[in-house]
């Protein structure tokens, strides 16, 4: 059996695979106590000056190797992390020191990492084109699944995916989305029994992501189905967890103005473009490219004029008062509204008193 190599003075784990990056520090903590080194100091970074964090890892130690594990170390910027840097030019040999972060570090923090020691990265490259990040996820997905037992092929693995991630900048940063999907993939696989997993397993026991119904409804508005339209909406008012209207209008405002800046985009409509132009990255980037090459040209941005016009509806308008109860009037209004989006989305005008 070939000889463990000897432990580096600095490791960098890092990276949105949360769940491996977790595992890789566990071993590193298990190695540290197996040679006889003290139990491990932590530090948040967002709380710690790096000169803290440096004074620690110079401290003399009669116990054993001393591990420092700095946690959140993408919070440093380049003048936070100036003082570990001019510290891993010359490492002090009774001392490990371990950045953790799911973003990545300082170009100068992770040079001196790797000059010294180590940088491990778990995850999808953050700069990635959503395609590929999308691909990373499926297969992180289906290795998660192999882990905890189960089978899955590709396609019902990227619909398990597209079901999680409505791939926001805030889930990535927090590892949320790879957490979710490891979660996923063992509640499949218990659930499974030793059978492959199927499509209608993952729509019977992944939830999907609180968006993802915006977009569902958004899709038939832009395709024009109505019947479908009436029906999410019908669902969202009176489902397991209804939504109330006003948080539908602030839903389908926001999304829309992401629609009418791709539509901006003309022709160089793209998943690729759409992120450049909105920041939305993913699943809902795929969704507005095709939904601005369906759509009308303008046609998205009059929907946003008409959108504000259902918010001041569902604020003040006396029509909010019909049937029996308010929530009979705001119904009322939201449908009304559903239909001259729809009206736009086939190229038409809203009905009197709708948009323009």
């Amino acid at each position: 059996m070939a000889a463990q190599e000897p432990l580096k003075p600095a490791y960098a784990i890092w990276g949105e695979d949360r769940a491996t990056v977790e595992r890789a520090l566990a071993r590193l903590i298990a190695r540290v106590e197996r040679e006889g080194g003290l139990p491990p100091e932590r530090f948040p970074a967002e709380e710690t000056p790096a000169e803290d964090v440096v004074a620690a890892c110079e401290a003399l130690s009669f116990g054993g190797l001393r591990l420092v594990i700095v946690d959140g170390a993408d919070a440093w910027k380049a003048p936070d992390a100036a003082a570990a840097v001019a510290y891993l030019a010359r490492p002090n040999e009774g001392s490990c020191l371990a950045l953790v972060a799911t973003g990545a570090l300082t170009p100068k923090l992770s040079a001196a990492t790797a000059e010294v020691g180590a940088v491990l990265h778990y995850g999808p490259d953050p700069k990635e084109r959503p395609a590929k990040r999308a691909q990373w996820f499926a297969e992180h997905l289906t290795k998660e699944v192999g882990r905890a037992g189960g089978s899955i092929s590709a396609g019902v693995a990227r619909r398990a995916v597209d079901r999680v991630i409505v791939d926001r900048p805030d889930a990535r940063r927090g590892g949320v989305t790879a957490m979710e999907l490891s979660r996923e993939a063992e509640k499949l696989a218990a659930y499974a029994d030793g059978e492959p997993i199927t499509a209608e397993m993952v729509d019977a026991l992944v939830p999907r992501h609180p968006d993802a119904k915006t977009y569902e409804l958004a899709d038939a508005i832009v395709a024009g189905d109505a019947a479908r339209a009436y029906d999410v909406l019908q669902d969202l008012a009176t489902g397991d967890d209804p939504v109330a209207p006003i948080l539908m209008q602030v839903q389908l405002a926001n999304h829309f103005r992401r629609l009418a800046d791709a539509q901006a985009l003309g022709d160089a409509v793209t998943p690729e473009a759409v992120t450049e132009a909105t920041g939305v990255q993913g699943f809902p980037a795929r969704k507005l490219a095709e939904q601005a090459r369906a759509m009308p040209p303008g046609g998205a941005r009059r929907a946003v004029a008409r959108l504000a016009e259902l918010e001041l509806d569902l604020r003040v308008s006396a029509l909010r008062e019909l049937g029996r109860s308010r929530d009979d009037g705001e119904r009322l209004v939201l449908e009304t509204a559903a239909r001259d989006l729809l009206a736009l989305a086939r190229g038409g005008r809203p009905a009197p008193g709708g948009e323009d």
